[in-house]
């Protein structure tokens, strides 16, 4: 009798772990990773591109500067385009921080110094970073994303205990290819891909979003993938900034309009010639692609996800308004 009870149990946990997509649906918040159709079974047609500029570290009266001229462009509705800056306590301006905010952008979470040990630890740091963010006015329901060395179950468990809805630590580079790029899933079943870095949690999540990085690839070929610009070795000057951008962005644009994260971290943002670069770049995809290419935060993206809505109606998109 105890071996029955046993074994169902374990045939129980194995159904559980499994992820049906029509049980596991946007309506639902809920998402497989192996989901193939895009959110509203939308045609390519009907997606927009979304590019998720994001950026990471401390905000300082030069960086702000930098990060300033990145942001010069408008989007199809005429608002201006957003970004996510998770934000390093120690170093940061808040003031500056919180210019960006009020801007439309959005600050998530990064942490300082070394991984939190525990469960206990992650849900006091990330309690800690998220209080630094409501003490210069952010709205606590504003703040949803982290960015962090991965750190399993316990970061998910802290995660969880303070309010946060998505992560973005996870790079796979198997998943970095024009025929691989998929969408960002939840973490409501175990079965979900392994990240490259960090610990991946192993643990059932509910509604908690995963929106992993694509690698960059080196346009000439040399290079090995990258996470972060900066870590392509060859990309030294404006054009093979553009170029590194460009080609990622086409891959998502002619492989399934899969959001596109774009890191970028202080290092290369600091550059003169690859910040020339990444301001070519994002003007350009906005005047050749037309309505076609929206530039917006990871919050705002996951809205679009949430409530995927056809490019003929976007400029009419609540989230998306200004």
């Amino acid at each position: 009798m105890r071996m029955l009870v046993i074994l169902l149990g374990l045939l129980g946990s194995s159904f559980q772990q499994s992820c049906d997509p029509t049980v596991c649906t946007v309506e639902n918040n809920c998402r497989c990773y192996n989901d193939p159709k895009p959110p509203g079974d939308l045609t390519n047609s009907e997606i927009p591109q979304i590019v998720m500029l994001s950026f990471e570290g401390t905000i300082n009266t030069d960086s702000s500067g930098y990060y300033n001229q990145l942001l010069g462009a408008n989007n199809p509705n005429g608002c201006p385009i957003t970004a996510t800056f998770f934000i390093q306590v120690d170093g940061s301006d808040y003031k500056l921080a919180k210019n960006m905010y009020d801007k439309g952008c959005e600050l998530g979470v990064k942490l300082n110094g070394k991984t939190p040990k525990g469960s206990t630890g992650w849900i006091d740091a990330i309690k800690a970073a998220v209080q630094s963010l409501i003490n210069i006015g952010v709205k606590p329901e504003d703040i949803q994303g982290i960015r962090v060395p991965l750190g399993g179950n316990d970061q998910f468990i802290g995660m969880e205990k303070n309010g946060l809805v998505y992560d973005t630590s996870c790079e796979i580079q198997s998943l970095s290819q024009k025929t691989t790029l998929i969408w960002p899933y939840t973490l409501d079943y175990t079965t979900v891909p392994k990240c490259d870095h960090g610990e991946t949690p192993d643990k059932p999540f509910k509604g908690v979003w995963e929106f992993l990085i694509a690698d960059y690839h080196d346009p000439s070929g040399q290079g090995l993938p990258c996470v972060v610009p900066s870590a392509c070795r060859n990309i030294t000057d404006k054009r093979a900034a553009f170029d590194l951008f460009f080609n990622s962005f086409t891959d998502h644009y002619n492989g399934g309009r899969t959001p596109f994260n774009m890191l970028i971290d202080p290092v290369f943002a600091a550059n003169q010639d690859m910040r020339d670069g990444t301001i070519e770049f994002l003007q350009y995809i906005r005047a050749a692609f037309g309505s076609d290419v929206w530039i917006v935060s990871i919050q705002k993206a996951l809205q679009w996800i949430q409530d995927p809505t056809p490019l003929a109606n976007l400029t009419t998109f609540s989230p998306w308004s200004c």
